[in-house]
């Protein structure tokens, strides 16, 4: 019962630890790693690159190539489903073969499959052979994402893990809140210059990692069977909360961007504006809302981070302002930061250092078999009630409460039976 204790206190510790990290020398001590150097600055390139992808495609489809708005969230779920076995294999892969393989093939192949998406735009090539395309990359980049968070696992010691993903994460976000601004005004031109222009950001990670990353991890001597860590009871509660959180910040994206564009009437540069502004703001504010939050265990965080955002998209029903919704991706970016910086954190924790593959993998599985249905929802109920903004947003709403409640009672609930609390409140 201790170790299912411990393995459940990561989850505040993961939120309290980067907040603490930040006034230590910790951060400075693992910034110096090449490794983390190497992962941060691919991070960086490749959500300045990529972000555009997914905020544009959408509008793509819907407006030049007159593909049905409900269709958006079905090609989304599409992209998550085909994912998911990829995750499974790609996890056990990189367990097995190690990381820097993977991590050095990957990019190199993502960049081939933009190219031709970038071409087949360019050639107005019928419109099932992008989508094709678009589907294949999202594989990659999950199995991209694992390699990538292994990595980091391995060459930070538990006491620096957070400033590792610390660091990662920022790196990501000031990507975003540059990306979609560019995107925004590429899109003026060209949709097929977005593609071109990540299959470049593509190689060069390509070039990082095959130059600056040597084998980091252990690898794994289990049988060479795929294998998931369904009997990890500590791992699959965290897996279970961070997926049904997944039914509100999974309105990112696809519903928002046509909801905006749509219904809102707000241009593509805006919409990249809006996006960047989240990504400033989680640069921003990501500390000062940790030390906020800190006091209270993971459950309640979790809790509150669902509220949050369910309360951002909720207001969007409200309002068409450019600047009140502006404001309002900063509501909701808070209930990001809330809830964001858990997961990484604790499959670290929980996962034994020649299963680090296996584990993340499997929370990408966890996660993707959730977090599809959003976007259908979303974009269905848009389709369906275009002209009142309440059916869309106030389900959402719902949603979200229910969440924050369940999470509340499977906490406590949780505490209860240990005798103690499983996520302790931080000093």
């Amino acid at each position: 019962m201790q170790l299912c204790v411990n393995k459940f206190k990561s989850t505040t510790g993961c939120l309290d630890g980067i907040l603490l990290s930040v006034s230590s020398s910790h951060i400075l001590r693992v910034a110096r790693k090449r490794p983390v150097i190497v992962v941060s600055s691919a991070q960086f390139i490749r959500v300045l690159a990529r972000s555009q992808i997914w905020i544009f495609v959408p509008i793509y489809l819907t407006e030049i190539r007159h593909i049905p708005v409900y269709f958006m969230g079905v090609l989304f779920f599409l992209t998550a489903v085909i994912a998911l076995p990829f995750s499974v294999y790609g996890g056990n892969l990189i367990d097995r073969i190690g990381r820097r393989r993977v991590a050095v093939l990957i990019p190199f192949l993502v960049s081939i499959l933009l190219f031709l998406t970038s071409i087949s735009i360019m050639l107005r090539m019928q419109a099932i052979y992008i989508i094709i395309e678009f589907l294949s990359i999202e594989p990659l980049s999950v199995v991209q994402w694992i390699a990538d968070s292994v990595i980091m696992a391995d060459v930070t010691s538990e006491d620096e893990r957070l400033d590792g993903f610390g660091i990662l994460r920022i790196a990501g976000n000031i990507g975003f809140s540059v990306g979609p601004a560019i995107g925004g005004f590429i899109a003026q031109y060209s949709y097929a210059y977005i593609f071109l222009a990540s299959a470049i950001g593509a190689l060069i990670e390509f070039i990082l990692y095959f130059a600056w990353i040597t084998e980091t991890g252990v690898y794994s001597r289990t049988n060479r069977k795929i294998s998931i860590p369904f009997n990890d009871r500590a791992f699959m509660l965290v897996a279970s909360l961070i997926g049904l959180s997944y039914f509100v910040s999974g309105q990112w994206g696809t519903t928002l961007t046509l909801f905006l564009s749509i219904v809102d009437k707000i241009t593509n540069s805006s919409v990249g504006i809006l996006y960047s502004i989240n990504g400033i703001t989680v640069v921003l504010l990501q500390i000062p809302i940790i030390r906020l939050i800190r006091k209270m265990d993971g459950f309640q965080q979790l809790a509150i981070g669902s509220i949050v955002y369910a309360s951002g998209f909720f207001a969007l029903a409200f309002f068409s302002s450019f600047w009140i919704i502006a404001l309002d991706v900063v509501v909701l970016t808070i209930g990001e930061n809330i809830v964001s910086p858990v997961s990484n954190s604790i499959v670290a924790k929980l996962a034994p250092p020649d299963k680090r593959g296996e584990y993340y993998g499997a929370m990408s599985l966890f996660v993707g078999f959730i977090s599809p249905i959003a976007p259908v929802l979303g974009t269905s109920l848009l389709y369906r009630y275009e002209s009142n903004s309440l059916f869309l947003w106030g389900p959402v709403f719902l949603i979200g409460i229910i969440v924050a409640i369940a999470t509340l009672m499977i906490g406590s609930k949780l505490n209860k039976a240990s005798n103690t609390s499983y996520i302790t409140k931080s000093n």
